[in-house]
């Protein structure tokens, strides 16, 4: 086969998956990855019709692997020919009407010789074994490299396992044929001691780059092998590690056609090798969702995705890109420009690094390394080229921020989509200890339909791999969407500070208000309501504590058939009479979340002893400062039924009981809100029987709770003049009594 010839079958090949990718054929496109070379043959049929006035046709000859031929049936050739003979035509290879199937003989070992020789232990490789063939694309993609170097960084694994790095090497490569960096060193053995175990200066992934070895670049037998030993028993003992090697090996590998699998054993204990996979047994892998550029569709009849481009042609040039003069946004650390991407003229955004100083650095070169994680993550803003060095990176031009789409997000079906897209992109995240911590509306970017996560340049690393932990110890992330916690110490942060900027963001959805820090904020009753409430506690161990939870919480509040707040109350109620303490909770949450529910506050409430209700409007102050606020409300006539005496009474009598327990407990805070509301209902209503509960436990108050009763009673003269009895009552707390006498001083005539 000459050389223009399998130029011709390459472009051929080429050129037809590209169409099948196009239409979306995922399987025939990775038939054709499959096809080792295409080559052309005449066939001998003779004139048929009248196009045709040569005495024969051509066929189209496929050289598979062995193992793939089972894959390429007729029914597969059937549905390959129209498209190959249609692009075979327009290269000028008229008139192909079959396709034939051969096998592909394998490329003869370099070293054959000695392969023979060693019979089955594989010989050590020398540095041509590790170059790549000229004209022979290796298999496993650099994508695929990248993404499983990047990996087992990320996860700290110790490739060379329980032996010193070159003792590894040394048991797959001929590490005296090789030259050494240092010319100290006459071998790469010399120079790894010294760099690896002397000196200590070399990366601990520095193998992966190192151009000697091929990893990176070389032959896909090359890198299979290396993989193989990192599963050697010899290297590696713990079997759970093992198994989520060879898992990760696996998932990435198939994509290329390739899979590590028992060869051997030693002792009782597998030893791997390299595969290939039929075509038929491959994943199904999907093809890239598009992502719009700003000012136009991402692919139109075909068109590649303008920034798959970007992607593919990435190489840390900033000469490849045309910015605008003026940022779009500019931040403290940051600035984002309307670019172009030369070669592509793609248009992007281009984040440049504002500040030379360490922090933001580091942050930069986060937001780049979480990239490697989460890599091409539906809902994931990716990073198409970048340099950290010179502090820069690149990205798809956003059609718009939730912002944006404030107006849309209050469609339940779609606030619940992009609530979902967050979730997914922050579980995967989670898992492997990265945390966003800035999740706001600006920073959830529209692409192409959907919702991503973008900005991660406050992510904090996996513990134990943050550069300075220090750095992040005060006060990070937005005010009003970032948790409490990140103000105190964002470094100890968990998953729950990201939950609960998911539950601002969908109070601010609904309500149309941007959160205050540590200030509630929460929906119309309803089903998100609740989620809101739990997703945004100001406490993180009363949240949701991991996206699991939060997602079950979602979809119990939001499938559940709504049932009336007072059935529910009437459960709840039952549950407390049984003895169970997180009734209690749950029904004061309940009422706390429906306000507007006049017999949830008058009846439901009021019948709770302090006992019961007292220790949870203590804990939890905002909860408390909505229910005193509500049932103030209903005192003056702000609630949906008119008041009758005896339940102004009864509501009187609760809120004086509680104010007793807040000040037996010295809990100033819930003393002061449950006594003015007390006062409320007091001066609105004037229950002698109510007073005559109350009047007795005014006269036993001292110290600050005298101090602080009070000042309730300056602030509520109505109420005050009720007891005027206790003006001239030495056993009286004298400030209680000046309070009283300036309320009956100052009656209006």
């Amino acid at each position: 086969m000459d050389r223009g010839q399998e130029q011709l079958g390459e472009r051929v090949l080429a050129q037809a998956a590209a169409i099948f990718s196009v239409r979306s054929d995922v399987g025939a496109t990775e038939l054709l990855r499959a096809v080792e070379k295409l080559d052309f043959e005449q066939t001998e049929d003779g004139y048929r019709t009248s196009t045709n006035w040569h005495d024969y046709y051509w066929a189209a000859v496929f050289y598979i692997d062995a193992v793939d031929i089972p894959s390429f049936d007729d029914e597969v050739l059937d549905h390959l020919l129209p498209t190959i003979a249609e692009v075979a035509g327009q290269n000028g290879r008229p008139d192909v009407d079959r396709i034939l199937v051969k096998p592909a003989l394998r490329d003869p070992d370099v070293n054959w010789r000695q392969a023979l020789e060693a019979g089955q232990s594989p010989a050590l490789l020398r540095p041509d074994d590790v170059r790549t063939v000229e004209g022979k694309q290796a298999r496993i993609t650099e994508v695929t490299r990248m993404r499983l170097f990047d990996t087992l960084r990320l996860q700290n694994v110790d490739w060379s396992g329980r032996l010193e790095e070159s003792d590894f090497l040394g048991r797959i490569f001929d590490l005296d044929a090789f030259a050494s960096y240092d010319s100290r060193f006459t071998t790469a053995e010399g120079d790894i001691y010294q760099h690896r175990v002397n000196n200590y200066d070399w990366e601990d992934v520095w193998v992966f780059t190192d151009d000697r070895f091929g990893l990176s670049r070389g032959p896909d037998a090359v890198l299979l092998r290396f993989l193989a030993e990192m599963l050697h028993p010899v290297v590696r003992t713990d079997t759970e590690e093992l198994r989520q090697l060879m898992e990760l090996f696996n998932t990435l590998l198939s994509r290329d056609g390739y899979a590590l699998v028992p060869v051997d054993s030693i002792s009782g204990y597998t030893i791997y090798g390299g595969r290939r996979i039929p075509v038929q047994a491959r994943p199904v892998i999907p093809g890239p969702s598009p992502l719009a550029p700003h000012r136009a569709s991402a692919a139109k009849d075909g068109a590649v995705n303008p920034y798959d481009l970007v992607r593919a042609q990435a190489r840390g040039d900033r000469k490849d890109y045309r910015l605008d003069r003026l940022p779009m946004e500019e931040g403290g650390q940051a600035q984002v420009f309307r670019a172009v991407h030369k070669p592509t003229e793609s248009e992007v955004a281009f984040k440049r690094r504002s500040s030379q100083r360490d922090t933001p650095a580091a942050r930069m070169r986060g937001e780049i390394e979480i990239s490697q994680l989460l890599g091409r993550h539906p809902h994931y803003m990716p990073i198409l080229d970048s340099n950290p060095e010179d502090g820069w990176l690149v990205m798809p031009m956003a059609q718009a921020t939730a912002e944006d789409r404030r107006d849309d997000l209050k469609d339940p079906a779609q606030l619940r989509a992009l609530v979902e897209a967050m979730m997914d992109v922050l579980e995967l995240a989670h898992a492997h200890d990265w945390l966003h911590r800035d999740v706001k509306p600006s920073n959830i970017l529209l692409l192409d339909s959907r919702w991503s996560l973008g900005d991660w340049g406050i992510v904090r690393r996996p513990r134990g791999q943050t550069t300075k932990a220090g750095r992040t110890r005060f006060e990070i992330g937005t005010e009003g969407f970032a948790a409490p916690e990140l103000f105190i110490d964002a470094h100890e942060a968990t998953p729950a500070a990201d939950i609960y900027g998911i539950g601002r963001v969908i109070a601010w959805a609904l309500t149309g208000k941007y959160p205050q820090m540590n200030v509630p904020l929460l929906p119309d009753p309803g089903p998100w309501r609740n989620v809101t409430r739990i997703a945004a506690h100001p406490d993180p161990e009363q949240r949701s504590q991991s996206i699991q939870d939060l997602r079950d919480l979602i979809n119990r509040e939001l499938t559940e058939p709504a049932e009336p707040p007072t059935e529910q109350a009437k459960r709840l109620w039952e549950r407390t009479r049984a003895g169970d303490p997180a009734a209690v909770a749950s029904l004061l949450e309940l009422i706390a979340d429906h306000p507007e529910n006049y017999e949830l506050y008058v009846r439901t409430l009021t019948g709770l002893p302090a006992e019961e209700a007292g220790p949870w409007l203590s804990r939890n102050p905002q909860g408390s400062e909505r229910i005193f606020k509500a049932l103030a409300d209903h005192a003056v006539g702000r609630g949906t039924r008119r008041v009758q005496f005896a339940e102004a009474a009864r509501a009187a009598v609760w809120l004086h009981t509680i104010a007793n327990f807040a000040a037996a407990k010295g809990d100033w805070d819930l003393l002061d809100e449950s006594a003015r509301t007390m006062c409320t209902w007091d001066a609105a209503w004037d229950q002698w029987g109510a007073q005559d509960r109350i009047a007795p436990w005014l006269r036993s108050l001292s110290g600050q709770a005298a101090q602080l009763v009070a000042a309730v009673l300056r602030d509520h003269p109505r109420s005050a003049r009720h007891f005027s009895g206790l003006a001239q009552d030495r056993t009286v707390d004298l400030r209680i009594r000046e309070a009283i006498r300036a309320a009956v001083g100052n009656r209006p005539s």
